[in-house]
């Protein structure tokens, strides 16, 4: 009960899409001399930090031997041109998706916005509106214009799509 050691189990997905490149905290320390190479692993000098990249200063590469800040050069170049490749890849995917968004807006105007009709049953509506000024507390005088505009509006209705459809 409790004697045995319990394992550590660790699970990695990747949740991102292609052509991501994620760097670690470490290696931009590193790449910015803010944290000593092992002597073992790099064999670099322990000098320090060797000039934090705080402002807007490029990361300062004093602290690294000759073949180490040429590799170091080396990987920025090949991640600026990665850049480079992704800003133009965006750039392209945005004149896409703006040219396809005009022409969807352009197809909803065709279908719904330049549908204009005139006016149905006006000289009833104007009856129905006068006879409720002229009987303000009795509108069941009124229901026999009230049914004929509803009959004519209806009509209207009926032709309209007859003529869609």
């Amino acid at each position: 009960m409790g004697g045995s050691g319990s394992t550590r189990r660790v699970v990695v997905e990747d949740n991102d899409g292609g052509g991501v490149v994620k760097i670690s905290d470490s290696v931009v320390k590193r790449i910015r001399g803010q944290e000593d190479f092992s002597a073992a692993g790099a064999g670099s000098s322990s000098s320090g930090s060797a000039g934090a990249g705080t402002g807007s200063r490029p990361p300062s590469f004093s602290g690294y031997k000759g073949t180490d800040v040429a590799a170091l050069q080396d990987i920025e170049a090949f991640y600026m041109d990665r850049l480079k490749q992704l800003e133009q890849q965006n750039s392209e995917l945005q004149k896409i998706t703006n040219e396809q968004f005009v022409k969807a807006v352009q197809e909803v105007e065709q279908k719904f916005l330049k549908h204009t009709c005139a006016p149905v049953c006006q000289d009833l509506q104007k009856r129905v509106y006068e006879c409720y000024l002229a009987n303000p507390k009795q509108t069941l005088n009124c229901s026999v214009e009230v049914r004929a505009f509803s009959t004519c509006v209806e009509r209207a209705r009926q032709n309209a799509l007859l003529r869609k459809g």
